[in-house]
């Protein structure tokens, strides 16, 4: 009734036993000597042993068109080359079991494109998820996004300032590189559908899992026994699965659990799906880790608001969005995440967002009569004030020991994010907060300092960007040691961006792993940036006069040179957008190419013709570190360019609410979207004289 299965190679030993008769596990260990060098022996239930020496091969699998995967490459060294399938691939063996990709940092010779070819399906694992703010010490094992092709091993060997590490890599000849914490992961093998070592999420805790550790000839037994999928999911339960295949991503479908495939996988039978014939209802494998519980009916007596986090019903299943604008007979428009669609639904086709967090629902928002609108219209005296929500906050609580970020507004720095852990509070509305990624200015300790409560805001959820960032987009990027707000400008090979600072005036170049999509702290929730287009097509040919703050005809720029383009079309009066010389063309003109305008066809930065007389020199960057005071003239970022405006009032958390002629209109902005007006007069920047009451 007992079997043995015993596999040996030089990268993995495997022994399996049947029954549960443990005197036979250690008449295993008793062959140990015979075997290569051992790390650590791991015996889980069902009982299993596993000696790991270097890399385990990973087990052939199904992937489908679209999926992020990575690629064995051994000549001339080990590493991950990062692909996509191009084409779904059945259980069963196709063409002698191999899988065609295309590498996203691999290019064909002859051509720019990307390189697609036929790949062994046991050489091709799916592409780990990214772990961000994961820091590492010496001797961890790693691996190296190595020159900006692919993922190679090696272990930390020294720590250096500015999140920069040594790594020795793995290989025949030594070679040490310098890394930035962007480019290095946790070493993970991925063995049967699952990562050696697990992902944080999958990882059980510890006080769940008892130990027992036996040593014998140096080789570590360790006996874990825990809780599996199985207990969360039994067969026949009614559960919301979310699909990622195309076309339906991130949307969250009703269906049952008919069995339990592997330990982590189940098959579940759809109840809105059918197959492609219509003729039944569609079964599929789904991971588990994209399975949960049908959420609890919440009852909402009241109508959703603007902002307010819902599900929507569309195409037989449940997708996140939030209400854009309430219309009249309980219809709303929502703005669909995934998507970013923008769609009408009756008040009956909506919930209220529910997340399912360590086995419990939690409600997105609490719905109660006394809730107040983020986004109001107020009218008196003819004069139309519109609030914009830029990262206004409520008065969150904040403990001992809790990771917040903590903004900047020094000179320099401002709107930059920190991340932080709260040390203790001082007084009512001030906190200590120790720093995790700045230190003291002898790099003796984390940097400690009293923040404002209104300069403080909880850690952002984490959004796992797969795909590539869209142009326009806005993003934060990490740089010296922070997150900065800026705007996709340029899409650039190997999973690189070109970022626009409008607080410094600034293009940086920024690869796909530090960035991550920005998200604004509103009314105790985070809601996602969506992406910021100005419809606005500037014309190179305008009847206009000279007005203050233009550009004489004689004024000469060169290539590359920065500048801003006023325009005064209407509803656009008295704005100016960032832009950079392209040539010259004669007759007082220019080529310009902006830096926050796209084309038509939204696939690149728009390029035109403008007059001189509408184009000025990028003003001096000036930061104002105090605050703005009543009357101010100053400039404010809006839609992808720069509004001339007077502070009307100053609010709590360095808001303010700004008035523009022009427009007739008050908008709020935050402190790091104005900057002092200046005015280019006669081949000079002058500073905008304060206005008088």
């Amino acid at each position: 009734s007992t079997f043995f299965n015993l596999k040996h190679s030089p990268e993995k030993c495997t022994y399996n036993k049947a029954p549960t008769q443990l005197s036979l596990l250690f008449l295993f260990l008793l062959h140990l000597p015979l075997l290569p060098t051992i790390s650590t022996l791991t015996v889980s239930n069902p009982f299993s042993l596993r000696v790991f020496h270097m890399p385990l091969h990973t087990t052939p699998q199904c992937f489908n068109k679209g999926d992020a995967v990575e690629v064995l490459k051994t000549n001339p060294f080990t590493i991950w080359l990062p692909a996509t399938v191009l084409r779904s691939t059945p259980c069963k063996k196709t063409r002698n079991g191999q899988i065609y990709v295309e590498f996203q940092t691999h290019y064909c010779e002859e051509s720019s494109g990307s390189r697609r070819e036929y790949v062994n399906a046991g050489d091709v694992r799916p592409a780990p998820p990214p772990e961000l703010h994961r820091y590492f010490k010496v001797g961890d094992n790693v691996e190296v996004f190595y020159k900006e092709k692919g993922w190679r091993k090696g272990k930390v060997d020294g720590i250096l300032e500015n999140s920069m590490y040594f790594v020795l890599l793995d290989g025949v000849e030594e070679e040490i590189v310098k890394v930035e914490q962007w480019g290095l992961r946790v070493y993970r093998v991925w063995d049967d559908g699952s990562w050696l070592p697990p992902l944080e999420f999958q990882q059980i805790p510890q006080k769940n899992i008892p130990e027992v550790e036996l040593k014998s000839r140096g080789v570590k037994l360790r006996i874990m026994c825990s809780r599996s999928w199985k207990e969360t999911f039994s067969e026949g339960m009614s559960v919301e699965v979310k699909r990622d295949k195309e076309g339906c991503y991130g949307s969250w479908h009703t269906a049952a659990i008919i069995e339990s495939v592997g330990y982590d996988k189940f098959l579940v039978e759809y109840q809105k799906l059918k197959t492609v014939n219509g003729s039944q209802f569609l079964k599929e494998e789904v991971d588990a880790s994209c399975i949960r519980p049908c959420p609890p009916e919440v009852q909402s007596f009241h109508q959703f608001e603007h902002l307010d986090r819902v599900d929507a019903w569309l195409n037989d299943g449940w997708w996140e969005g939030h209400i854009k604008v309430v219309l009249g007979g309980l219809k709303y428009i929502v703005c669909l995440t995934t998507t970013e669609e923008e769609l009408v639904f009756e008040h009956s086709m909506l919930r209220p967002r529910q997340e399912w967090v360590k086995e419990k629902w939690f409600t997105a928002r609490e719905f109660d009569k006394t809730r107040s609108s983020s986004d109001m219209t107020l009218k008196s005296k003819e004069l139309k004030i519109r609030i914009k929500c830029s990262g206004r906050t409520s008065k969150p609580k904040f403990s001992k020991g809790m990771r917040v970020e903590v903004r900047s507004d020094e000179e320099g720095y401002q709107g930059s994010w920190y991340t932080a852990v709260i040390v203790d509070s001082i007084g009512e509305h001030k906190f200590l907060v120790e720093y995790l990624t700045l230190r003291t200015e002898d790099e003796s300790e984390p940097l400690k300092e009293k923040a404002d409560v209104s300069d403080i805001r909880p850690c952002p959820p984490v959004i796992q960007r797969i795909d590539r960032f869209k142009m326009l987009e806005e993003v934060d990027a990490w740089y010296n040691e922070g997150w900065w707000v800026g705007l996709i400008c340029k899409i650039l090979d190997g999973l690189k961006y070109m970022v626009y600072f409008w607080t410094t005036n600034e293009e940086l170049v920024f690869d796909h792993f530090t960035l991550r999509p920005h998200q604004e702290w509103i009314d105790g929730k985070w809601v996602i940036a969506f992406m910021k287009k100005s419809k606005l097509q500037v014309k190179s040919k305008l009847n206009l006069k000279r007005q203050n703050g233009g550009v004489a005809s004689h004024t000469n720029f060169c290539v590359g040179a920065k500048v801003e383009v006023r325009s005064d079309e209407e509803g656009y009066q008295g704005s100016w957008y960032p832009a950079t010389i392209v040539r010259p063309l004669g007759n007082g003109k220019y080529l310009l190419q902006y830096q926050t305008l796209e084309t038509d066809d939204e696939t690149d930065l728009l390029t035109e013709e403008v007059d001189a007389l509408f184009i000025r020199p990028s003003p001096l960057v000036i930061q104002q570190a105090d605050q703005f005071r009543p009357l101010d003239e100053v400039d404010a970022w809006h839609d992808g360019g720069w509004w001339a405006g007077q502070v009307c009032k100053v609010l709590i958390g360095s808001n303010y609410t700004v008035y523009f002629r022009t427009a007739n209109e008050i908008l709020e902005f935050q402190h790091s979207d104005l900057r002092p007006r200046q005015n280019w007069l006669d081949g000079e920047w002058i500073a905008a004289k304060r206005a008088l009451v």
